[in-house]
């Protein structure tokens, strides 16, 4: 019989060790978008093959052995872009940000980091329950280039 630790030592890694369930989704789709730069020009507008990846995780599996369905997550990511493949961000709500436009409150410019943001807003109601948790997403706009939205829910 092999040696065992004494329970205070176990307990002290379990402190420490935070084991997670996680499954990945991703999906390409085509996009275009203008950014206003920090000097207050904008960019011409321009096309993106967007890389979406979608994290979720869950500390138990649930009775099937799952994390997640695939096929369920697959169809909140399709849900989530379809309002914007093959148009521009800056013509769909809340990105048709204008800078003549009296009221800007709910508008954002459709810079990655915004877009991996409300992709997650979108995504996370659907996705979230009492076990499993969204949290990251990862938008690449360029091969060297990615956005990072990611939320830390301990507790799930």
């Amino acid at each position: 019989m092999g040696y065992i630790a004494p329970p205070s030592v176990h307990e002290t890694i379990a402190k420490w060790v935070r084991a997670m369930f996680v499954v990945t989704e991703e999906r390409t789709f085509r996009a275009s978008h203008r950014v206003k730069m920090p000097d207050g020009q904008w960019e011409d507008e321009h096309e993106h093959d967007w890389l979406l990846k979608v994290y979720v995780r869950a500390k138990t599996l649930d009775r099937d052995g799952f994390v997640v369905d695939f096929l369920d997550l697959q169809a909140a990511i399709h849900d989530a872009i379809e309002f914007y493949v093959g148009k521009s961000f800056n013509d769909v709500p809340p990105f048709d940000y204008r800078d003549d436009a009296p009221d800007q409150r709910d508008k954002m410019i459709p810079t990655a980091e915004c877009i991996a943001w409300r992709l997650y807003q979108t995504m996370a109601p659907r996705i979230d329950d009492e076990r499993v948790c969204l949290y990251r997403v990862e938008l690449r706009e360029a091969p060297t280039s990615w956005a990072i939205f990611e939320v830390d829910h301990l507790s799930r």
